[in-house]
């Protein structure tokens, strides 16, 4: 059904639910971000690995849905964390390990600490570690905040991605 798509019009979603069972769950457009050639983040003050066990609190901060999208609670690899100055985690970013070696990148801010540098801390020590371990980190984006977030770090939007979940 969509294999006369080009890929700009596989990733509009209103043009793949034209072709598709209406049961079938359209997710996204996200636009994916990469670091250019030479990117580095250097070391990043402020920031400390944590535990899976540390982000709970951050995951429970946040509505679900917001939780899912982030993927933070799915993070196989290392966990970057900002604390605040009490101690607590304000925002967490680590990935998941992808075919062809892609650190597919998840962050997370807590609510209550958004818009003071903590996300861009996370993100930057853990888009570094990635780096570090020979890894191509990846940002995928749906949220307007997430892709500005994604262009500040000086990660360069290349591709775009949408998902689709058949019925069952």
């Amino acid at each position: 059904a969509l294999r006369e798509l080009t890929a700009r019009t596989a990733t509009n979603p209103d043009v793949v639910r034209s072709r598709l069972p209406p049961t079938t769950a359209v997710v996204g457009p996200a636009a994916l971000f990469y670091p250019p050639a030479g990117f580095a983040t250097g070391e990043v003050p402020g920031v400390v690995e944590v535990t899976p066990s540390e982000i709970e609190e951050l995951l429970a901060a946040v509505p679900a849905d917001e939780a899912d999208e982030s993927g933070l609670a799915e993070v196989t690899g290392r966990l970057s964390a900002s604390r605040t100055a009490g101690g607590d985690v304000a925002a967490a970013c680590g990935w998941r390990r992808w075919p062809n070696g892609v650190a597919h990148l998840s962050v997370l801010a807590h609510p209550d600490h958004r818009r003071r540098g903590h996300a861009r801390r996370a993100a930057a020590a853990a888009i570094g570690r990635a780096i570090e371990e020979d890894l191509l980190p990846q940002w995928r984006a749906r949220p307007p905040a997430s892709r500005a977030l994604a262009r500040r770090l000086g990660l360069v939007e290349l591709g775009a991605q949408l998902s689709l979940e058949p019925a069952r």
